[in-house]
């Protein structure tokens, strides 16, 4: 498997999110990918006791299985949260069952959903060199482009560096111009 480092524009999104022929584990688990800016390990790893809300929804990523200081919770959307809550209850997961199951009840392999990807973006038109981690590098370039600041996306990403963020992020040549532009325009009276 090639690693991908492209982008799914925000048209592209909804076009997946809205496409009719995807079975029901297979866009929510695209969903909750996308959304939560997850890594594809941290969406086949979840439980469904793993989908907590208190204050927020979130999705409990134990990153050592043993130390609870190291457990981070990544916020999800409201929304999400209620899809995987009914999914779940649709399909009879039990609290400690993977959310993403294959068809033994087993927990979903990363080639199988690699392939799923590939197959889905196929079936919707998509013709790009998509991965897994796609959904991921999407998420935080729409969030930057539409207004988080660059420390927020780092932190939403769980990224120790902010150069590892630049990497993720294709900020729009328009973004740049409108800033530049803005900068400009306060530049020129400032002068005067």
């Amino acid at each position: 498997m090639k690693y991908s480092k492209e982008w799914l524009s925000k048209d592209e999104i909804k076009k997946l999110f809205s496409c009719p022929k995807i079975k029901t584990r297979d866009l929510l688990l695209i969903r909750v990918a996308y959304y939560g800016g997850l890594r594809i390990s941290e969406v086949l790893d979840s439980r469904r006791e793993d989908y907590r809300t208190d204050e927020y929804c979130y999705l409990l990523i134990k990153e050592q299985k043993t130390d609870k200081l190291n457990w981070e919770s990544q916020p999800l959307p409201a929304s999400i949260y209620a899809d995987v809550v009914r999914y779940c209850n649709d399909n009879n997961i039990k609290t400690q069952d993977y959310v993403f199951q294959s068809n033994r009840k087993q927990e979903l392999s990363y080639i199988r959903a690699y392939k799923m990807v590939k197959e889905i973006c196929s079936k919707c038109g998509i013709i790009k060199p998509i991965t897994t981690h796609t959904f991921r590098r999407s998420r935080a370039t729409h969030l930057k482009n539409n207004g988080m600041s660059l420390n927020n996306v780092m932190l939403f990403l769980r990224h120790k560096r902010i150069e590892t963020t630049i990497i993720y992020l294709k900020i729009s040549k328009k973004e740049l111009a409108d800033e530049l532009a803005k900068i400009d325009k306060k530049l020129l009276f400032e002068e005067i």
